[in-house]
């Protein structure tokens, strides 16, 4: 059997739904800029459609950045549907079709669990779709365009930004000038005062994503500034708090001067770098130097 003819059979064997005798192991995906929690990921370029095949009668997509459900339903000869990007990653992903449409007569429906990567380029992407058939053929290739911007990212003079691509527990910290270092348990640069309001030049974090490996679709944790940093240089480290059952995740971080990114660093952590956190912890990513008097940072 020739590896194009094996999707949809290689699609049933990655979920378990089909006894399946020796295969080629395939790359994970896990470095892709989309990953398919429910499906095979296949290097190289994406299938060529034919008219003979398949064709995909129905998409839809349930936009919750950074995750989201895409799912449809394709012809009965259908026995699974590809996705992948068209011009970034190295690969595509099949998923294998499910029970048959009941809304659609004589159609069977398919489900694909996505998830995107923060290294993936913000503004429009071109998703490709096409179903391929027990005999390996394809048909016509349904293009889907997303628009990608950091939906979590505040308005705010200056922000540091960390965001990774799997539901780990990861904690931002950063290390003032002053000595002090934020993390979620200290939560501020600088400090609050007798009213509990903060003081003037905090960084203040925005939130504890994932804590204790609650997913919450955001995997995003930004330091914020309203107005120009105190002056010196900051010091970044992401730590995996916890690796929640993952074996690894990638994350990427930005600082952003009015809305501008000025720096960008990317950074992958294993399940053995798990370390419970608290000050000192974590790897350092980057540093930035602040001047308060021109309320630029870089």
């Amino acid at each position: 059997m020739n590896r194009v003819a094996a999707l949809g059979a290689l699609a049933l064997c990655s979920v378990g739904l089909s006894a399946c005798g020796d295969s080629q192991s395939a790359p994970s995906g896990l470095a892709e800029p989309m990953q398919v929690s429910n499906g095979q990921f296949f290097s190289g370029a994406f299938p060529t459609g034919h008219d003979a095949g398949p064709a995909i009668s129905q998409l839809n997509v349930r936009n919750t950045f950074p995750s989201k459900a895409v799912t449809g339903s394709a012809a009965s000869s259908a026995q699974s549907v590809a996705l992948g990007f068209e011009n970034v990653g190295s690969g595509y992903w099949v998923v294998p079709i499910g029970a048959p449409d009941l809304a659609v007569p004589g159609s069977f429906t398919w489900a694909a669990n996505v998830n995107f990567s923060p290294d993936l380029p913000t503004g429009p992407q071109t998703m490709l779709l096409a179903a391929s058939d027990s005999n390996g053929t394809f048909g016509p290739i349904t293009k889907q365009t997303f628009s990608f911007a950091s939906l979590f990212l505040p308005t705010a003079h200056v922000v540091a930004s960390l965001s990774w691509g799997a539901d780990v527990d990861l904690d931002l910290h950063i290390l003032a000038p002053n000595g002090k270092e934020l993390f979620p348990k200290r939560p501020n640069t600088i400090g609050s005062d007798e009213t509990g309001a903060p003081l003037a030049g905090s960084g203040l974090l925005d939130r504890d994503s994932l804590a204790a490996c609650v997913p919450d679709s955001i995997r995003t944790e930004n330091v914020v500034w309203a107005d120009a940093p105190p002056t010196g240089t900051y010091l970044v480290r992401a730590d995996m708090f916890s690796a929640c059952g993952k074996p690894a995740v990638s994350f990427k971080f930005d600082l952003y001067v009015d809305g501008k990114s000025v720096l960008e660093r990317t950074g992958r952590l294993l399940d053995m770098d798990a370390d419970g956190g608290g000050e000192g912890s974590g790897l350092f990513v980057t540093e930035f130097t602040c001047d308060e008097g021109t309320g630029t940072c870089s």
